[in-house]
C-alpha cells in the first residue's frame, strides 16, 4: 500500500499529496536532543508498504538533509518495502563539479548518501544541471516546471523569453518554443569573488515585455541586474519565473526595491508572508502525476 510522510520542510505539501492521491499520510515523530541530534520514530509498522517521503533540502539545508536520511532509515526499520524520495528542491545541486582545488563534488556525495540510506526512486524538480541524474544508480524523475509557469502567461503578444546566463539557454528555449516567441540571452560573468556582472545582451528586447526564467533565485542579484539591463536596453517590463526561491538575505529586499514587475516561484521551498510582488505556484499536481507514474511501474514489477 502506498503511503506518504514528510520531514519538517514540507508537511503541508505532503498532506496535499495525500488528499490528491487518496493515500494515507503518516506523521513522523521528529524530536531533537539537547545536543541537536535528531530522534525520528514511526509509531506504527509499515510492513509491505511503499512510502513516499517529501522533503526539500533547503535552509537549514544540513538539518533537513539529515532529517531525510534518518526518515529513510526509520521507514526501513518500520518494514517499508520501497521508498520514494520526493525532493522538490535538491540542495547542494549547484555544487555539481569541483570549483576549486581539491573541492568535493557535493551533489554526487548527496546522491551516494540517499542511495546508501535506502532510497529506491527519486522525484525532484528542475535540477540545477542534468548531469546530477548521472550521479544516481536508482531511477530519477527530474520534472520540468515550465508547464506550471505557462498557465500564468495569459497572452504571448510582444513577449521575449530571456535567459540570465548561458547555462540557462535550454530552459529558456523550452519556454520560448512553447509560447512561440523569440529568445534573448544575457552574458553573465562571475569574478573570483563570486560577483556577477552583466553587460552583453544577445537578442532584441526593445519595446517588448521580457519573461526572465531561471531555476534558482538566491540573493536576487542576478535577476535584479538582469532587469536593469533589459529595461536599459528598451524593454517595457520584466517578469521573472523562478523554480526554487532560496531567497537568502537580502533577496526579498533586493527584489522589492528592483524594477522587476512580478516574480512567480514554486513552493519547492516554503516561505510565509511574501510581499505581493511574489506569486507562488503549487507543485502538488506535477508531483502527483510523477508519483502515479512510478506507482504504476512498481505495481507492474
Amino acid at each position: 500500500m502506498l503511503k506518504v510522510t514528510s520531514g519538517n520542510s514540507h508537511i503541508t505539501l505532503a498532506k496535499q499529496l495525500s488528499q490528491q492521491l487518496n493515500i494515507e499520510y503518516i506523521a513522523a515523530d521528529i524530536q531533537k536532543f539537547a545536543d541537536e541530534e535528531l530522534r525520528i520514530q514511526f509509531t506504527t509498522p509499515l510492513y509491505t508498504d511503499d512510502i513516499i517521503i517529501v522533503q526539500s533540502t533547503s535552509n537549514p539545508a544540513n538539518d533537513y538533509l539529515m532529517e531525510l536520511l534518518l526518515l529513510v532509515d526509520a521507514v526501513k526499520c518500520a518494514g517499508a518495502q520501497r521508498i520514494i524520495a520526493v525532493m522538490p528542491y535538491f540542495g547542494y545541486s549547484r555544487q555539481d563539479r569541483p570549483s576549486y582545488d581539491y573541492g568535493p563534488i557535493s551533489a554526487r556525495l548527496i546522491a551516494t548518501l540517499l542511495e546508501a540510506a535506502g532510497v529506491d526512486q527519486l522525484i525532484t524538480i528542475d535540477l540545477h544541471s542534468s548531469q546530477i541524474e548521472g550521479f544516481f544508480k536508482i531511477g530519477v524523475q527530474n520534472i520540468n516546471s515550465i508547464p506550471l509557469f505557462t498557465t500564468s502567461i495569459t497572452e504571448n503578444q510582444n513577449l521575449v523569453v530571456v535567459s540570465p546566463d548561458i547555462g540557462g539557454i535550454n530552459r529558456a528555449q523550452k519556454l520560448s518554443s512553447y509560447l512561440g516567441v523569440d529568445i534573448a540571452i544575457i552574458n553573465k560573468i562571475r569574478n573570483t569573488y563570486n560577483k556577477c556582472s552583466m553587460q552583453q545582451l544577445i537578442g532584441n528586447v526593445s519595446g517588448k515585455k521580457c519573461l526572465l526564467i531561471d531555476d534558482i533565485v538566491d540573493t536576487g542579484n542576478t535577476i535584479c541586474q538582469a532587469t536593469d539591463l533589459l529595461l536599459d536596453k528598451g524593454a517595457v517590463a520584466v517578469e521573472a519565473f523562478i523554480t526554487h526561491a532560496v531567497l537568502s538575505e537580502p533577496a526579498i529586499s533586493n527584489i522589492m526595491q528592483s524594477r522587476l514587475e512580478k516574480i512567480s516561484i514554486t513552493n519547492s521551498i516554503v516561505h510565509h508572508h511574501l510581499p505581493r510582488k511574489f506569486k507562488v505556484i503549487g507543485l502538488n499536481s506535477l508531483l502527483a502525476q510523477a508519483i502515479q507514474k512510478i506507482n504504476s511501474q512498481l505495481a507492474i514489477s
